[in-house]
């Protein structure tokens, strides 16, 4: 693994996903095809949300991004559509080479909060302008 990281940027896989929906995962990355790995390459981005991710013949993917505003964040173009090339078995994006690549969902339930459903019974709230009184046993 190449150890030097002058001029490096941070891996732009740690940018966390802003919505729920189908990513593509990029792994095992590296500079060049014949690179000499000691260890596992960096991490790649998670691309998406995405409409769809299609392989033709191992030798190129395309991918479709569900708005102008997520693929222009990643890609900086303004075209929902990318094709990705294969050299070699490993998939090219912004000029580096992935050995690895996942497509994966991200649930909604991920980023929102589900409803109160830990509590066993619910309790009555009383600052509400809509609540009924709560009875009083004699």
């Amino acid at each position: 693994m190449n150890t030097d990281t002058t001029n490096k940027l941070e891996p732009i896989h740690s940018i966390a996903r802003q919505k729920p929906g189908m990513y593509l995962g990029l792994f095992h990355g590296r500079d060049t095809p014949n690179e000499v790995m000691n260890d596992w390459g960096f991490d790649g981005p998670a691309l998406g949300p995405l409409k769809h991710v299609h392989t033709t013949y191992a030798s190129n993917m395309h991918i479709q991004f569900n708005c102008l505003s997520d693929a222009h964040l990643l890609t900086g173009n303004n075209d929902t559509y990318l094709e990705l090339q294969l050299d070699g078995g490993l998939l090219c994006f912004d000029g580096k080479l992935y050995g690895d690549w996942t497509v994966y969902m991200v649930s909604p339930e991920e980023f929102f909060r589900p409803p109160n459903t830990f509590r066993q019974d619910t309790r009555p709230d009383d600052l509400r302008t809509q609540a009924r009184p709560i009875p009083i046993d004699d």
